[in-house]
């Protein structure tokens, strides 16, 4: 189902929490993690060179202020939209945001609508993928 306006784009990101002496340790009580550098991985740094400066630049504005918006200690996947196109990334808490992927915001709409409203969203060897959730029983 294709919400009303697709080119909203709603992150979603999942805090990885630490063990600590057996028992898990609060999200909040750990610090947020801020972005102190970014890091293009494999998949981004290949389409990087065909950026312009401009781009760079305001993909990683948008990353950075994304990331720092979720307050998280560590952000283990999330997406951003900037100038067309979304943007996987994730944050550790040492403030490296990796900037895994690069999509074009409208194949992003039809991989997610293919994939249907329990969509998978990840990040492997040759790229972003979307896929169905499916569960076995």
């Amino acid at each position: 189902m294709r919400a009303p306006n697709s080119s909203v784009l709603e992150s979603q990101a999942v805090a990885v929490t630490d063990q600590t002496d057996g028992a898990a340790a609060s999200a909040d009580a750990q610090p947020a993690a801020r972005v102190a550098r970014i890091l293009w991985a494999s998949q981004a740094a290949a389409l990087r060179p065909s950026l312009s400066s401009r781009a760079i630049h305001d993909i990683e504005n948008a990353v950075t202020s994304d990331l720092d918006s979720l307050e998280l200690p560590e952000v283990y996947f999330t997406s951003v939209e900037v100038g067309g196109r979304v943007v996987t990334c994730d944050l550790d808490s040492s403030g490296t945001a990796s900037i895994f992927g690069l999509i074009d915001a409208s194949e992003y709409d039809e991989l997610v609508e293919a994939a249907g409203d329990e969509a998978l969203l990840g990040v492997d060897w040759d790229g972003v993928y979307v896929t169905a959730a499916r569960t076995r029983h």
